[in-house]
């Protein structure tokens, strides 16, 4: 499982809609949709922002954070 499939399934068991986890964590919702179907890499900041959007640690929904 990537990286982008751990968010996906976090986001959905809470029940947030992409574009307002987009909205939440300052990216655009393509970009989001791209991190959770493996097409994109999150950057570092990225990482830190969609995490603190759902109110998690980077490290709980993420293998590498590293800047």
């Amino acid at each position: 499982m990537h990286d982008g499939e751990r968010l996906l399934i976090e986001r959905r068991r809470r029940g947030q809609s992409a574009y307002k986890l987009a909205g939440a964590a300052s990216i655009a919702p393509s970009v989001l949709s791209e991190i959770e179907h493996g097409r994109r890499e999150a950057t570092f900041e990225q990482k830190l922002a969609l995490a603190r959007a759902l109110g998690m640690e980077p490290e709980q929904l993420f293998q590498r954070v590293t800047p």
